[in-house]
């Protein structure tokens, strides 16, 4: 039974007093002295705590407090000589209890005499005020709209299911240069992040939090998913075209990658929704990177030659994230849609069909947000239409210049997509190729016409321009 004076004891922390043979009078004599009892507790388990030690600690505190002088070891003083910290600052921190031991260490682990005058002067503090902290408790009147209870819908609780009252107003343009989500409230001099977009329709998409959304849900793993296992060699100039365009596609992966995170840290965090979203395209990027490469070194291959990159400098360059948007995401990736389709139509196995149609499904979020944010954009800048005309006419005019230099992806494309390198083959190649080019140009035209530019199938460059369905022909092709 515990008496009077051992009633108050925590059941732990008489547990491992009990434990160690401390008497628990001790223990009761170092609560008194107002050491908190988890503090009591650590410091029992310490392997150097013995009785001995613990009664001689006990004694000597009961002693300071009492006003009894405080002397320091000859070992505590050379430490104290070396560390630059004050006497007077020693003596405080004994008289709060800490051992003499730990504070050698921390003086010989750099702990500057700043730092520890205002731990010590927080825990006197503490002390005075019978150990309970003052608290300001103005955080707690910010005015925020409170009392919000979202509701997970059909699929769950979505990033767009919590843009509720006033959480989910987007303003038209972001004030802060912080990291400070929306609907937070905002405190004066918190250093600026150096964002450079603020404006809504700079970069704004109202898809991008359903995009985000379907990205995270439709989310694959090349190491994993792909049956690599399903793949079998094949005659060397198909195996060595197929590494080729995988070489071309790790390439243009790249390239997406570095200009979703070149623009990235300029969107302020107003716009969440949109740096979500394109976090993900981000690590979409990542993993064609990633897929590509495996598939040109797992069959007996290896990679190819390299591009040529006019274009990808071209794209690099872009002076503004709408310009970028619809150059990479929406023009480049009709191309790279175009390749992914001849990749799945010349698939030689279940591996190669699973990697383009996965691939197909992650720039199709690409675009989709391209599209969108292109069309918000013009809706609320019409003056910038005739810049985003010249924008689109230069990268088209470089990318037609690259894809004349470009031979080796050039015959990569023919020999897959015929079968091998006969000119019967290669001439086969060269019909179905042009299907596919000019297939991947008029849903690029289609695109832009759905983004707000219609008038882009008269303005787009020559070369690809003349493989445009003119509308009488689709009408002559609809009624065959």
């Amino acid at each position: 039974m515990a008496d009077a004076t051992t009633a108050d004891i925590p059941a732990d922390l008489a547990k491992v007093a009990e434990e160690k043979g401390i008497p628990l009078d001790v223990v009761q004599r170092a609560l008194a002295l107002g050491f908190p009892a988890d503090l009591v507790k650590g410091q029992l388990g310490m392997p150097d705590t013995t009785p001995e030690a613990a009664e001689a600690f006990v004694a000597e505190q009961e002693r300071i407090r009492a006003g009894g002088e405080i002397t320091l070891s000859d070992e505590m003083t050379a430490a104290a000589a070396e560390a630059k910290w004050p006497e007077d600052l020693i003596k405080r921190a004994l008289r709060l209890g800490a051992p003499e031991a730990m504070i050698i260490n921390q003086m010989k682990a750099g702990i500057k005499p700043e730092q520890a005058e205002a731990f010590i002067a927080q825990q006197e503090a503490l002390r005075a005020g019978g150990g309970a902290p003052q608290l300001d408790l103005s955080w707690m009147k910010v005015p925020t709209e409170w009392g919000i209870r979202v509701r997970p819908t059909k699929h769950g609780l979505t990033i767009g299911a919590i843009n509720v009252g006033t959480y989910g107003d987007i303003p038209d343009y972001w004030p802060y240069q912080t990291e400070m989500p929306r609907g937070a409230y905002p405190i004066p001099g918190v250093p600026s992040m150096g964002y450079s977009i603020f404006d809504k329709a700079e970069l704004w998409a109202d898809n991008a939090a359903d995009l985000y959304e379907e990205a995270i849900q439709r989310r694959w793993r090349p190491a994993m998913d792909v049956p690599w296992d399903t793949m079998e060699p094949l005659p060397d100039e198909i195996e060595k075209a197929m590494c080729q365009l995988c070489t071309a596609l790790c390439e243009k992966a790249l390239v997406t990658g570095d200009i979703i995170g070149k623009w990235l840290p300029e969107m302020s965090y107003g716009y969440h929704e949109v740096k979500l979203y394109l976090s993900t395209a981000g690590f979409d990027a990542a993993r064609q990177f990633e897929v590509f490469r495996k598939r040109a070194l797992s069959n007996g291959g290896g990679m190819g030659v390299q591009s040529p990159g006019y274009f990808h400098r071209a794209l690099i360059d872009t002076r503004f994230w709408t310009e970028a948007s619809s150059t990479a995401l929406l023009f480049h990736n009709s191309f790279l849609m175009g390749l992914y389709q001849i990749g799945y139509y010349t698939a030689h196995n279940d591996a190669e069909r699973y990697i383009f149609s996965g691939t197909m499904q992650d720039i199709s979020r690409q675009m989709a947000y391209a599209m969108q944010h292109l069309r918000y954009f013009l809706l609320r800048k019409p003056d910038r239409r005739d810049e985003m005309q010249h924008a689109l006419n230069k990268n088209e005019a470089v990318f037609s210049y690259e894809w004349s230099k470009d031979t080796p992806l050039r015959e990569a494309l023919l020999i897959l997509l015929g079968g091998g390198t006969s000119a019967e083959q290669l001439a086969d190649g060269e019909v179905k190729f042009r299907y596919f080019w000019k297939r991947w140009i008029n849903d690029y035209a289609f695109r832009l016409a759905g983004a707000g530019l219609p008038d882009r199938r008269e303005k787009m460059h020559p070369q690809l321009r003349e493989f445009i369905t003119q509308p009488e022909e689709e009408k002559e092709q609809a009624a065959a």
